[in-house]
């Protein structure tokens, strides 16, 4: 990679600053004080909880890092649009925890292997608020319509994002860190988002084509 190309690489990288900036106001509103509904189900009450799911839970970080600065290399046009989506994404969702907060109860933890700490440090780490839709679920689907969409991504690389995708928006009914409606509504705001701004860009993209035709049309008019 050349210089001039690595700086270009570098200060679009930056631009994934946006994502913690913005998360402080999840931090802000991750709490109980006032009203807060519960959304748990029958069939949540049924799925158990499996510690070793802890893993791919934590590997979001990674996940989205990774995923990130590839795209930033490889497609950077995709890259920049997907970071739009989880922008606005997260900024509905944090809309959402304001006024319609939500708790998840968690279950009691007993024992003492490295899987179970790794489990109540989650638990002590992040409170079980903010939960309805899951920023889990919004961003790792998210990240892979990004590579199942983009053209310039090989193959295995679409499918390691895949599933690596699946398992941790799994991981969430697992650890118990969310319910399934929690999964049902980040699916709603990331499809509503990808709509919206498709419809939008599609919308100025046709606008300017019709703007440079109707330029051309002038100019042939002017040379005849």
């Amino acid at each position: 990679m050349k210089v001039q190309s690595l700086r270009s690489y570098a200060w679009a990288c930056c631009a994934l600053l946006m994502i913690p900036l913005i998360g402080l106001i999840y931090i802000h509103l991750n709490h109980g004080e006032g009203v807060y509904y519960s959304l748990v189900t029958d069939l949540d009450r049924q799925l158990p909880f499996l510690k070793i799911f802890v893993v791919p839970y934590l590997s979001w970080y990674a996940f989205l890092l990774a995923g990130f600065l590839y795209l930033a290399y490889k497609d950077r046009q995709s890259y920049y649009w997907t970071l739009l989506q989880f922008i606005v994404g997260l900024l509905i969702c944090y809309s959402v925890y304001a006024v319609y907060q939500t708790y998840v109860p968690r279950p009691l933890i007993e024992g003492d292997d490295w899987l179970l700490r790794t489990v109540a440090w989650v638990y002590q780490s992040d409170q079980p608020f903010n939960c309805f839709p899951s920023t889990h679920v919004l961003t790792s689907y998210l990240m892979m319509k990004a590579y199942l969409s983009a053209g310039n991504v090989p193959r295995i690389y679409k499918a390691i994002v895949t599933l690596m995708a699946v398992l941790i928006i799994v991981s969430t009914q697992f650890v118990k860190q969310h319910v399934l409606l929690d999964i049902v509504g980040a699916v709603i705001v990331a499809e509503g988002v990808v709509a919206i701004l498709n419809r939008i860009r599609y919308r100025r993209w046709n606008s300017e084509l019709a703007a440079g035709m109707r330029g051309e049309h002038l100019e042939g008019g002017l040379e005849r």
